[in-house]
């Protein structure tokens, strides 16, 4: 919005301003040509577009701090005003970004037994679920089993030698994969767990799963308010998680959102986006701090975050937002904004071409003068005060 090349419309401005001249010069008038170069100059100073995107963003920066969003990219507010779909991770952006154990399924064994044995693996762990596992069990004051050897492994799960047994927590199709063996009752609460829109970790001990762990992350209160008023607003809403296709499902219907897209690493989520972006898509992206969308930054054309985290930070993103419940006045205000710097465009460039007739001299042909300077001036700052009034409208 603000790298508009001031330089192109002074060359512009002093080449029509010669030609002009150079045809009163041929007339043999040196003093009418002077005349007519200074006015067509003057006139045709880009004056107007300078005063107005300095106008614009003065009051962009006012209303930007009135919502307390940070940006190092002020100019990306245009791109704003171009944006039809936003894209998020789940957790942490929907979510309040901390999990907590929701319920416990045991298979032969008791819930506590279950949850000590669980916690004892996750006890090094560094994954949420993990955490969670751990701290909760701790909370339950429960003795949990000694830990000889621990691995986890990123977004799969951990494997432990407790007391002897080979423990695994982590996900279902990780889990078969290493030829755990899941019952039929299990792999059936599995599935009702997912459709109620909760995550599930499950607890093998050798190649036998013994039991399953239902985690529910708490949504904030503005979070559904918010995305239906970006779907009235007509954005295509579309969340990416890594859970299974009816933990999707039930999310799609459970916020009201356009798409989920489930199952995908972090190149593949890349390339969603880079295939939304080849059909015509203008994408915005809104991650966290705290869990931060990598590989999808490179992948969108605006990057919004959520500072989760209160601690003072290096700004990686184009704005960073107080709260989910922003995205509508920020987005409202992209589009003000670029309404605004058309409008102010259109007025100075619709008042100098009509002032560039008698500023070349074609009064003349009517049996008119001349535009003398002084009034191109006093017109110039007409033009100006006409490109500032859109800026009311923001």
């Amino acid at each position: 919005m603000f790298n508009f090349s001031y330089r192109v419309q002074l060359i512009g401005a002093a080449t029509l301003a010669s030609l002009s001249a150079i045809g009163q010069w041929a007339m043999g008038s040196m003093r009418n040509g002077v005349v007519v170069f200074l006015s067509v100059f003057i006139i045709c100073l880009p004056l107007p577009a300078i005063f107005s995107d300095w106008g614009l963003r003065k009051r962009l920066g006012k209303k930007i701090r009135e919502l307390h969003v940070v940006s190092a990219h002020l100019e990306k507010i245009s791109d704003l005003a171009r944006v039809d779909t936003l894209l998020f991770p789940y957790r942490g952006v929907l979510t309040k970004g901390h999990p907590h154990i929701s319920e416990l399924i045991p298979e032969g064994m008791s819930q506590s037994g279950m949850l000590s044995m669980a916690a004892a693996a996750e006890r090094s762990a560094k994954h949420p679920f993990g955490r969670v596992i751990y701290d909760t069990a701790i909370e339950r004051g429960l003795r949990l089993p000694r830990v000889s050897a621990q691995a986890e492994q990123a977004h799969c799960g951990v494997e432990a030698l407790c007391a002897g047994d080979a423990v695994c927590v982590g996900a279902i199709p990780w889990l078969r994969e290493k030829g755990v063996h899941f019952s039929a009752e299990l792999l059936t609460t599995v599935d009702q767990i997912h459709c109620r829109g909760d995550r599930v970790v499950a607890l093998s001990m050798g190649k036998r799963a013994r039991g399953l762990i239902a985690l529910h992350y708490d949504v904030p209160d503005d979070v559904r308010a918010t995305l239906s008023e970006l779907s009235r607003a007509r954005y295509v809403v579309a969340a990416f998680t890594s859970a299974p296709q009816k933990f999707a499902r039930a999310l799609k219907k459970a916020f009201g959102i356009a798409a989920v897209h489930c199952g995908l690493p972090v190149e593949k989520q890349r390339r969603e986006a880079q295939f939304l972006r080849s059909h015509g898509q203008f994408l915005a992206l809104l991650d966290t701090d705290v869990h931060p969308a990598l590989g999808l930054r490179e992948a969108v054309d605006v990057h919004l975050m959520l500072q989760t985290n209160q601690q003072e930070q290096e700004l990686g993103a184009d704005f960073l937002l107080p709260s989910f419940s922003v995205l509508p006045s920020l987005f409202a205000l992209g589009k003000q904004a670029e309404r605004a710097r058309r409008r102010s465009r259109r007025f100075g460039l619709i008042g100098a071409l009509l002032l560039l007739f008698p500023a070349a001299g074609g009064l003349q042909l009517l049996g008119g003068g001349f535009l003398m300077p002084h009034l191109a001036f006093a017109f110039l700052f007409l033009l100006i005060l006409l490109a500032l009034l859109p800026l009311r409208s923001v």
